[in-house]
């Protein structure tokens, strides 16, 4: 019962082994002679022969191909898909609700990437994902000074980052993405606790006219990625959306302002082309 599964096991290894088996042997074959032999590349007459000349500048160019990814077989673009778990706060003036406290709520991320190769160490990367923004507001009840009332909001996004991808790798890839990214609210609901029974009870979020269902703002994050295959990668990252937009447009008396800030963990993979 068990033969089957092992065996598939073992032929997956192999297949994973023997490229990188002839992947050395190329590359060892590039090697100059006396980096292959063991040689130090000094003839007998005292004097620097040409060979340790051959041997600095192999070592010099394989320590820049291991840090910036010299792989002419991977393709320019690749395509990919991202999910990942997102918490999101909101950075905003209360005003004259001092009872009125606002928390972090956790939701989920998931999209569609496109990325384009312009060097071995920096890449395009462009982002179609929908995002939930997620907080709570705790509240004291004004007539039961020990209950506090909980609102939860789930609030609904489509985004677009554009960022671009420093890379710094071979087979195993660190990243450091920088850029921006452009949003719209498409909706949501809220949960609130009912104070007379302490029921919970669900809606959908009506919007406004003071709502400002515009997005946008700055992206950062970090990221690790394995190449399972020439053509494919997967890894993981956090990143970081920081709204510059306002959620509440401006009000003539008292200006409200309401900024989400989410952080995404999650899981990539990639399809090279």
């Amino acid at each position: 019962m068990c033969v089957l599964p092992l065996a598939l096991i073992v032929c997956m290894l192999m297949g994973l082994i023997m490229p990188a088996q002839a992947q050395v042997k190329d590359r060892r074959s590039e090697q100059p002679n006396e980096i292959r032999s063991g040689r130090s590349g000094v003839d007998f007459g005292g004097g620097r022969s040409s060979y340790g000349h051959r041997g600095s500048e192999y070592r010099t160019r394989r320590y820049n191909d291991n840090l910036f990814s010299s792989n002419e077989e991977q393709g320019n673009l690749g395509i990919g898909v991202t999910a990942a778990a997102a918490i999101n706060w909101q950075t905003r003036d209360a005003g004259y609700a001092y009872d009125a406290h606002y928390n972090g709520r956790w939701g989920a991320a998931a999209g569609i990437m496109v990325t384009y190769r312009f060097f071995d160490w920096m890449s395009l990367r462009a982002d179609i994902q929908y995002a939930q923004k997620n907080y709570q507001m705790t509240r004291m009840s004004p007539t039961m000074q020990s209950m506090h009332i909980h609102t939860d909001y789930m609030h609904h996004y489509i985004q677009v980052p554009v960022m671009v991808d420093w890379t710094f790798g071979s087979k195993v890839k660190s990243h450091i993405y920088t850029g921006g990214y452009g949003g719209f609210w498409l909706g949501g609901n809220v949960t609130r606790i009912s104070v007379v029974n302490e029921k919970e009870q669900k809606a959908n979020y009506v919007f406004s006219p003071e709502d400002n269902r515009a997005d946008g703002g700055i992206t950062a994050g970090v990221g690790v990625t394995y190449d399972v295959l020439p053509s494919l990668r997967v890894g993981a990252e956090a990143m970081l959306y920081y709204s510059l937009v306002n959620t509440v447009k401006r009000q003539p008396v008292m200006n409200d302002t309401r900024y989400n800030n989410t952080v995404t963990l999650g899981v990539i993979a990639t399809y090279i082309l």
